[in-house]
């Protein structure tokens, strides 16, 4: 009896269209390919809002109009019960001429031993505000600090000064909030997500320095690209000075004046 019946619903299935034996494995490894690809595709699409607030605020704007590239993480989580851990996953971009290049999908960890006992969420920029900043995203293999020892001088947003603004590699920019807001990220490890390189670009040999070179795109990104701003230089002339808000700007200039 149980022949005859798998046999007549094999029939039926077969003439109505349907699918009976489960799903071919090329349609299965389309699938995985497309699901893969999807969760880069969200970072950028989170990363969206992020640029928005950044732009907001007149001195982060400023600061973007002048960085040579960006790291944005859109969902950074902050915890600790005695053994603490911090990350996140992020996009870098850099300017290429007049333009800013495709991401390059990374991941952004930290974990540290303490007594706090709490934790947040919020979003991460980093300003690379020079070319030594841009080389150590571009060209350092695997895992690595953003600290001194990769030769960069890091800085929050918040206490950005004249000062060091020759001297600033990487300003942090956080809108954390709780236990953890405004906590120094300058340990966090950086790794380059090279899964998600490969799925989001569908190249399987990816390298960062195709992405940020142009060599290799997608229509996918554009949505980000076209919100970013262009470079200070080119950027749409503001209201131009009063006489006494002239007297008062800094020989610095931007969001360093006073």
């Amino acid at each position: 009896m149980t022949r005859p019946c798998s046999a007549l619903f094999l029939l039926v299935g077969l003439l109505s269209g349907g699918t009976v034996v489960g799903v071919e494995p090329g349609s299965r490894a389309a699938q995985e390919a497309e699901d893969a690809a999807a969760e880069p595709q969200m970072r950028i699409n989170d990363a969206i809002p992020i640029v928005a607030q950044l732009k907001a605020d007149p001195k982060a704007d400023d600061l973007l109009g002048k960085a040579k590239g960006i790291v944005i993480v859109p969902d950074y989580m902050q915890a600790a019960l005695v053994f603490g851990a911090r990350g996140g996953t992020g996009l870098l971009l850099v300017r290429r001429g007049m333009k800013w290049s495709d991401p390059v999908f990374y991941r952004i960890s930290e974990s540290s031993i303490g007594a706090q006992i709490g934790g947040t969420r919020g979003a991460l920029a980093f300003f690379l505000m020079s070319d030594k900043a841009i080389e150590a995203f571009e060209k350092q293999a695997g895992t690595w600090s953003l600290n001194a020892s990769a030769g960069l001088a890091a800085v929050s947003f918040s206490k950005q000064t004249p000062e060091t603004a020759l001297l600033t590699d990487v300003v942090i920019w956080s809108n954390t909030k709780g236990i953890f807001g405004g906590a120094s990220v300058g340990a966090s490890k950086i790794s380059r997500d090279m899964p998600a390189n490969q799925a989001y670009y569908k190249d399987h040999d990816i390298t960062a320095q195709r992405i940020l070179s142009g060599e290799v795109t997608s229509p996918q990104s554009r949505p980000l690209l076209d919100v970013l701003p262009p470079p200070a230089s080119t950027a749409a002339p503001r209201q131009p000075p009063t006489a006494h808000s002239r007297r008062s700007v800094s020989p610095m200039g931007g969001w360093f004046a006073s």
